[in-house]
């Protein structure tokens, strides 16, 4: 009988072991990426939103010049003036 070849099946082992290999990162790079990157992120805006007054950001906008934000309430109504339309009665 003769011995068995060391060349024997070294492509599909290595074949396989590079498939086992790559799904290993993938999964290893998928759940860093979600570790490190999204959750994060995903945590600041939670806070960012909790905290978050979107009317005391409006009137922060507005307060600022015309060219910041041209379709403020204020800016708004002086149009409606100018072009002879009622807003609001007082």
């Amino acid at each position: 009988m003769v011995a068995a070849s060391a060349t024997r099946n070294m492509l599909q082992s290595y074949g396989k072991r590079g498939i086992y290999v790559s799904l290993a990162v993938a999964v290893v790079s998928t759940a860093a990426f979600n570790a490190f990157y999204v959750w994060p992120r995903h945590n600041k805006y939670e806070e960012f939103f909790a905290n978050y007054d979107s009317y005391t950001r409006m009137k922060e906008i507005c307060s600022a010049n015309k060219g910041y934000m041209h379709t403020c309430p204020k800016e708004l109504a002086k149009l409606y003036e100018e072009k002879g339309k009622v807003v609001a009665e007082h």
